[in-house]
């Protein structure tokens, strides 16, 4: 493996561990290329068609109580 392929597997992880740990919602090419990744992350996502953030939600990074906290303040104004 050169040093090049190093760097590409490297930035790929780094690219799927950024989507994992920290976004909230992803589109459908990002469900896709985390999948493909690691399948087993199939089962931390649930398809959502009515979000206008993403076509999939993260369970390993989504809050109930940060939702639930949003939707008040909206309503509160």
């Amino acid at each position: 493996m050169t040093d090049y392929d190093l760097y590409e597997a490297q930035q790929e992880y780094n690219h799927f561990e950024m989507l994992v740990n920290t976004k909230e919602y992803v589109t459908k090419d990002e469900y896709n290329f985390i999948v493909a990744y690691d399948p087993t992350e199939k089962n931390n996502f649930s398809y959502i068609d009515y979000s206008e953030k993403g076509d999939y939600l993260n369970l390993n990074v989504y809050s109930e109580h940060d939702h639930e906290k949003r939707q008040y303040e909206i309503e509160v104004g």
